[in-house]
């Protein structure tokens, strides 16, 4: 029974690393690490000074901020598109109810009153000053 729970166990680990997905837009992070990195090379550069364990710290603070923007922009981006989605589901699913329900007013209508229903579907043609 103990190889069985192994088992299962590395089951749990496996889905557990398949569910984690790659950062978006990774050449912009790159980027935007990259250009960090240069500036805090070349303050260092300017200054004389040789750049050590600071240096290092300095680095990967300003990157894990900017990775941490990154991160609130893209969810953000994503939280406006999924409203946009909605919004637009909600204006094509009130209009089509609309339409229904004037389409099925229009209908019981020419059922219910047989005047309406032949005014409808008459075609109205204007002669000067007569009304046919």
């Amino acid at each position: 029974m103990g190889w069985l729970s192994l088992l299962r166990g590395g089951k749990k680990v496996a889905g557990a690393i398949r569910s984690v997905k790659p950062a978006k837009n990774l050449t912009a992070r790159r980027k935007t690490h990259e250009s960090m990195v240069d500036a805090v090379n070349k303050q260092y550069k300017t200054t004389g000074v040789r750049p050590g364990q600071s240096g290092s710290k300095i680095k990967k603070e300003a990157t894990s901020k900017a990775s941490k923007i990154h991160d609130r922009y893209e969810k953000a981006s994503s939280d406006v598109k999924k409203y946009n989605k909605r919004l637009k589901q909600k204006v094509f699913g009130g209009a089509t109810a609309a339409v229904t329900g004037t389409v099925g007013g229009h209908v019981a209508a020419k059922k219910k009153f047989p005047k309406y229903k032949k005014f409808m579907e008459s075609d109205i043609q204007i002669v000067p000053k007569k009304k046919k």
